[in-house]
């Protein structure tokens, strides 16, 4: 069962949605009438699944924070996109 709760709401009831999301609940967050956030069970959401399974795969990890990109990034060889546009517009 899913309920919708404002971000003023929430912030100030914080502990208490928690609790319903490791109950299972999911919770539709709403700025000013507009869905900005879905806080679902850990356990459960798509995307956990995804990371969990690329992270048993081997192909990808998160530990947390802001990603930091490749460790090697491509080499590209010939004009980068910016000169491309720019010579576009002449």
């Amino acid at each position: 069962m899913a309920s919708t709760v404002g971000v003023r709401e929430l912030k100030n009831q914080l502990s208490r949605y928690l609790r319903e999301v490791k109950r299972g609940r999911s919770i539709t967050v709403t700025e000013r009438g507009k869905v900005v956030a879905l806080l679902v069970p850990a356990n459960d959401g798509p995307d956990v699944r995804a990371v969990r399974e690329l992270a048993k795969r081997g192909v990808g990890s998160w530990k947390g924070g802001k990603p930091t990109g490749a460790a090697h990034p491509p080499i590209i060889k010939g004009k980068s996109i910016s000169q491309i546009v720019l010579e576009d517009r002449r």
